[in-house]
């Protein structure tokens, strides 16, 4: 899908890179062979909350397995780390990054500054990668983490397409999200748990229930001690926009068993094949409050910006 032009001996020579398409996968139980068949890496952990019933991050054992298991697929393996850690966390995040580098796994993802310095202080040999909540908003930012020792970052949710370019113009590879729920926020407090006593669900169980906070035209999607977009960001009409980035996220973290397997399916087939309006349709299906483009048109989050370069009418809202 991306074409790269080289110079060689005068002659320009232009060669296809595909992007390497990844998804998270929060516990072992929600690992399988077919719902990760069409990734080329995955990011273990749920990163929101250390309390989610078998996250990979809390549980060493079970993250072995699952290291284990896609090296038997041959995927590339990620571990993310807690998202928002305190002193307190610390011990425990460092724990961690010391069991993924056990593990040998091929990057380690942080959104914290002092984590990232740790690692590549510690582990220089150990490829860091950063999330979006890492506030990468300008590549001034972006040559620090480049100069820290980071190999990957993914930039501000907020970011336009064009601000994107100018980070990645830094010489660091660059991950963004084109498809799922997207983190709007990240607090230290689960917003869930003030609800359990009306929904008879507690702290780990009611993760797995599904929640959405509704008023008038706004939804969103509680998870942890994160508040995801209701709606589902979707790039799939613009792929060919995005074509300079190294990396494609589908956030699939809070979904349901099998939307990462479709979703999954349809982008593969949208970077080796091309677009296909039945496969848009499906993704617009199973998007049960709608689609949107998310920041990369300088809007505001909620609309979608069609092939036409239109604002177009999607169901539900974020």
């Amino acid at each position: 899908m991306k074409v790269d032009r080289l110079k060689v001996e005068g002659i320009e020579v232009t060669h296809e890179v595909n992007p390497e398409l990844v998804t998270n996968v929060p516990t072992l139980e929600s690992m399988s062979e077919c719902s990760l068949k069409h990734y080329d890496a995955v990011y273990l952990g749920m990163p929101y909350c250390w309390e989610y019933e078998g996250n990979l991050i809390s549980n060493h054992d079970d993250l072995g397995a699952a290291v284990e298991m896609l090296r038997a697929m041959k995927k590339k393996v990620y571990v993310s780390t807690f998202a928002a850690p305190r002193n307190k966390d610390l011990k425990h995040v460092f724990s961690l990054i010391d069991k993924a580098v056990e593990l040998e796994v091929d990057a380690v993802e942080s959104t914290n500054y002092g984590v990232i310095r740790h690692i590549t202080k510690e582990y220089p040999d150990v490829r860091v990668h950063t999330g979006g909540l890492t506030n990468i908003y300008t590549s001034a930012t972006a040559e620090l983490l480049y100069s820290m020792g980071v190999g990957r970052v993914m930039p501000a949710y907020e970011l336009p397409i064009e601000d994107i370019r100018k980070i990645k113009d830094v010489g660091l590879e660059v991950e963004v999200v084109v498809h799922g729920k997207i983190p709007l926020g990240i607090s230290h407090d689960c917003f869930l748990k003030s609800f359990a006593d009306k929904t008879g669900k507690d702290c780990p169980y009611i993760c797995k229930e599904e929640f959405w906070f509704r008023s008038d035209d706004l939804v969103l999607k509680p998870f942890g001690s994160a508040t995801l977009s209701g709606k589902d960001v979707c790039m799939y009409e613009h792929i060919e926009k995005l074509d300079f980035v190294d990396a494609m996220r589908i956030e699939a973290i809070s979904e349901r068993i099998g939307y990462r397997d479709v979703v999954g399916e349809i982008y593969r087939r949208r970077i080796n094949e091309g677009y296909s309006t039945e496969d848009f349709g499906r993704l617009k299906e199973m998007a049960k409050n709608g689609i949107c483009n998310g920041f990369y048109f300088n809007k505001a989050g909620q609309d979608y910006i069609g092939k036409a370069g239109k604002a177009e009418e999607t169901k539900g809202v974020l």
